[in-house]
């Protein structure tokens, strides 16, 4: 076999696996943006059920418990569209998933006061809603992590690692 035939043959394949590389890389990439738009979908449904709640009327008044879960959900909005604008960067995704947590973290609060004299501070009904819509987020956010994690195990393979700067694919961050 001549060295021509020889090269020619390397570089063939050298060709298809990379091209290999780069559509597995894309697949494993629109998977996890799909699991970030379900997440957000699911989020979403915190939106309604304040705005249920609380309307965006003029002079509607919010009790100064539920002040900062209203405001941090109204802030998710926001964190969708600077996560949507730089995809599946680190950066937005860490500051979504620090308001995800917060929620998290307010909605304990109110579900877990006592009840006054003018009855239980949270609404049955809404708790009920929010408890379902609570397992979805934690279901997505958990598929979607699981998902970049994969991603990331596959940007960091030898001897994909040495052609992913490349191709120009970086590591996506988690929530």
């Amino acid at each position: 076999m001549s060295a021509t035939v020889l090269i020619a043959l390397l570089a063939a394949t050298t060709l298809f696996w990379c091209v290999g590389l780069y559509n597995r890389l894309m697949r494993l990439r629109a998977r996890a943006l799909d699991a970030q738009g379900s997440l957000e979908k699911h989020l979403r449904s915190y939106t309604s059920l304040i705005q249920v709640q609380f309307p965006d009327e003029e002079g509607s008044y919010i009790p100064l418990e539920w002040a900062s879960l209203v405001s941090n959900v109204k802030a998710l909005e926001g964190q969708f569209q600077l996560a949507r604008s730089a995809p599946l960067q680190s950066a937005p995704l860490a500051a979504l998933a620090q308001t995800m947590d917060a929620i998290e973290g307010q909605w304990s609060q109110l579900r877990d006061q006592p009840a006054d004299l003018a009855g239980p501070t949270m609404p049955e009904a809404m708790q009920k809603l929010w408890d379902e819509a609570a397992i979805k987020v934690r279901t997505a956010r958990s598929g979607f992590n699981q998902i970049v994690e994969r991603y990331n195990e596959a940007l960091h393979q030898f001897p994909a690692r040495l052609a992913v700067g490349a191709m120009g694919f970086q590591v996506a961050g988690t929530l």
